[in-house]
């Protein structure tokens, strides 16, 4: 999977309803300007902003080919072994994640002022 310049915001349209919005990199004008066009956003106003950033992030993760947090990774059919666990690596003493939670990738950009 080829790593995309994506980034997560969240924008209150309303008083207390909060939306994320996935956007990713595209050319600018400027070496001095960021440019982000939208790649999706929330259709229903979350009254928390935490957990508008939540979902948002949950969102970036299926659009890199992920689980949704608190999802796992493979769907289970009708009839499947529910009994076996996802493969997860053993957590270490210094290992901040929880129980079962995949690895995640850190997003950046190329430019200079970041």
């Amino acid at each position: 999977m080829a790593l995309r310049d994506l980034a997560l915001t969240v924008l209150e349209l309303e008083p207390f309803e909060f939306h994320w919005v996935l956007m990713e990199a595209v050319q600018a004008d400027s070496e001095e300007c960021l440019v982000y066009r939208p790649v999706d956003s929330s259709t229903k106003g979350l009254p928390d902003y935490s957990e508008a950033l939540i979902q948002g992030a949950s969102a970036l993760r299926v659009l890199q080919g992920l689980a949704p947090f608190g999802k796992p990774m493979a769907a289970m059919g009708i009839g499947g072994d529910s009994a076996q666990a996802p493969m997860t690596r053993p957590a270490g003493p210094h290992d901040s994640r929880m129980a079962g939670e995949a690895d995640s990738c850190m997003l950046t950009t190329d430019h200079s002022l970041l």
